[in-house]
């Protein structure tokens, strides 16, 4: 794999059922978050039916301009599981059984799945360690030239990208994120930020979210950057030029947070509380 740094495109092309509705899509979500913390910048999501043209022509564009392009769902064994076919057609490839897969679906119990054996005959595998168990995963990531082929079931999907990370890790870049809470109106504070973009926009990115269903703050700004310093310049410029009193401190998922920190302590052993001490009548 070759890396340009600074950043490195990369597009993920979930052909699910999710067109219709009948899936809920957590995929994206997660890919777009993990990829970030390796250092690839996301640059494309494009949603496509489980038809074969329309999976190859995406494959065959995106391929093109992408560094990597990672696919989610539609290699199982039924009837609208066909992206490794349109792959294959992507490169002009066709399908054959590859020996090493035929094993581990036999492994697998073999009868019904015979189809995930199935796949472009210029394909490569990669077998990674379960993080969980720490041993090798029983099923290979298949992959095409720059295409990787990742299974749609969202634990499946982690597991793998987990398993999985070196092959996408840019250690040229590592993004640097803040989240600042405004208790103010968003059209209120548009011309400070409009400024700010101005002076910083080169060297990050600043996004503005307004949250109609908070009691604390009515707008996120997340801010991006490949550098500590436009961070922190960016930083003090909101913070003397917004309404003061207006940005307030929030904790996202406080109770979670603070319900771990709580496991983590009696765990350590440290925790003070009840150590030596009873309730009068108890032992």
């Amino acid at each position: 794999l070759s890396f340009a740094p600074p950043l490195i495109d990369s597009l993920i092309l979930p052909p699910t059922p999710n067109p219709q509705g009948h899936t809920q899509d957590t995929n994206t979500y997660f890919l777009c978050r993990t990829l970030r913390s390796l250092g690839v910048q996301v640059c494309r999501v494009s949603v496509v039916p489980d038809e074969v043209a329309t999976i190859a022509a995406e494959v065959t564009s995106f391929s093109s301009r992408f560094t990597h392009v990672l696919t989610a769902g539609g290699i199982g064994p039924t009837h609208d599981d066909v992206t490794f076919e349109a792959v294959a057609k992507a490169f002009g490839d066709e399908l054959k059984p590859h020996p090493e897969l035929e094993a581990a679906t036999k492994a697998l119990g073999g009868e019904g799945l015979e189809k995930l054996s199935l796949v472009p005959s210029s394909a490569r595998l990669h077998y990674g360690t379960d993080p969980r168990t720490g041993r090798p995963f029983r099923f290979p990531l298949v992959s095409v030239r720059n295409v990787y082929l990742f299974p749609g079931i969202p634990e499946l999907l982690q597991r793998v990208l987990e398993g999985l990370k070196g092959l996408f890790q840019n250690t040229a870049v590592q993004f640097h994120s803040r989240e600042l809470y405004v208790a103010a109106d968003e059209a209120s504070i548009a011309p400070i930020l409009a400024e700010a973009q101005t002076y910083f926009g080169r060297r990050l990115s600043l996004g503005s979210y307004p949250d109609w269903g908070s009691n604390y703050y009515q707008v996120k700004l997340t801010l991006d950057s490949e550098e500590e310093g436009p961070l922190e310049e960016c930083l003090a410029y909101l913070t003397a030029h917004l309404p003061q009193g207006s940005l307030v401190p929030y904790m996202p998922d406080a109770v979670e947070q603070a319900s771990e920190a709580v496991y983590k302590l009696a765990e350590s052993g440290r925790c003070p509380l009840g150590e030596g001490q009873h309730a009068p009548g108890h032992w």
